[in-house]
């Protein structure tokens, strides 16, 4: 038995013809022929019904194809294996990021990733939760950055960090004057939450039961916003506060750092995680951007 061999009885149970497939691989078919007459002989089987037009495999025979079909790919990974020189992982990778996250996390580790694995093509796409846990049902996306615990079960999730929030306030509101800001002490009314974060922090944990779009204080206006970057600039013309990622204080010069005050009582973080499908395939570009996305962090 050999590898051409099974590449024959495979071109075969294809093309379910010994003409196509001896064209397929590039012999004449009398070689073809031969070369299964011989697999055959070896093993006292028949792998073809060549009394059938088109050539049907045998029961037996089919079971041998479905077999060789699996070696033959095994093989091509380890000459794929061998021949790279730098083993460095490479192909597509479909990763999507919650809006919340992304303008304070892909800045970090994009131009790494790039750099380091020039042949991985990474497509980053921002979504909200419920999008990306069908486009991950759906095996739309290879993998997704979320906060834990993920909206749907039946996933893996490796944790990538634990992020703290802070407080990024209008400088005339009252809590403004104080050097940190207590959870328990913030109004609901004054504080407008980006939408995957508004289900995220009001819960009862939080001593917060409500579930609804927070007004922003302007009259006559109710805004509800995907984007962190939206809000904050609202805040800074027009008062208010809302919770930011501590991420998001690198991007931030001196003024708007002044707007931002540590939060206690609790300290409130979350936990930033990666969601990939079970029994995944792609497992080792995923090591690959994990590691990538906890480099790039800055220290505490």
């Amino acid at each position: 038995m050999n590898f051409n061999q099974l590449k024959y009885i495979v071109a075969v149970e294809k093309l379910r013809s010994f003409a196509k497939a001896a064209d397929e691989c590039g012999i004449a078919q009398s070689t073809l022929s031969k070369e299964i007459q011989r697999l055959e002989k070896e093993f006292g089987i028949m792998i073809f019904d060549r009394s059938r037009l088109p050539v049907t495999p045998t029961m037996k025979g089919e079971d041998l194809i479905k077999q060789a079909k699996i070696i033959l790919e095994d093989h091509k990974q380890f000459v794929d294996i061998a021949n790279k020189k730098d083993n460095l992982p490479k192909g597509k990778f479909r990763l999507g990021i919650l809006p919340a996250l992304a303008p304070y996390l892909v800045p970090l580790f994009v131009n790494s990733l790039s750099e380091k694995y020039p042949d991985l093509q990474t497509g980053i796409i921002e979504m909200g939760i419920k999008e990306m846990a069908q486009s991950l049902q759906n095996e739309e996306l290879d993998g997704g950055i979320a906060i834990k615990p993920f909206l749907k079960e039946g996933f893996y999730e490796d944790v990538l960090f634990e992020e703290k929030f802070v407080i990024y306030i209008g400088l005339n509101h009252p809590l403004a004057a104080r050097s940190e800001i207590a959870w328990n002490d913030i109004h609901t009314e004054d504080l407008i939450l980006q939408e995957d974060l508004r289900d995220h922090f009001l819960q009862p944990d939080y001593e917060r039961k409500e579930s609804v779009i927070l007004p922003i204080k302007i009259p006559n206006i109710r805004f509800q916003s995907g984007s962190l970057e939206t809000i904050r600039k609202i805040i800074d013309l027009n008062g208010g506060m809302t919770l930011l990622p501590q991420l998001s204080t690198l991007y931030m010069g001196a003024r708007r750092l002044k707007m931002v005050r540590p939060l206690i009582h609790p300290v409130v973080s979350r936990t930033i995680i990666l969601v990939t499908p079970r029994g995944f395939e792609k497992n080792r570009i995923t090591k690959v951007i994990k590691r990538e996305i906890i480099n790039s962090l800055p220290s505490p």
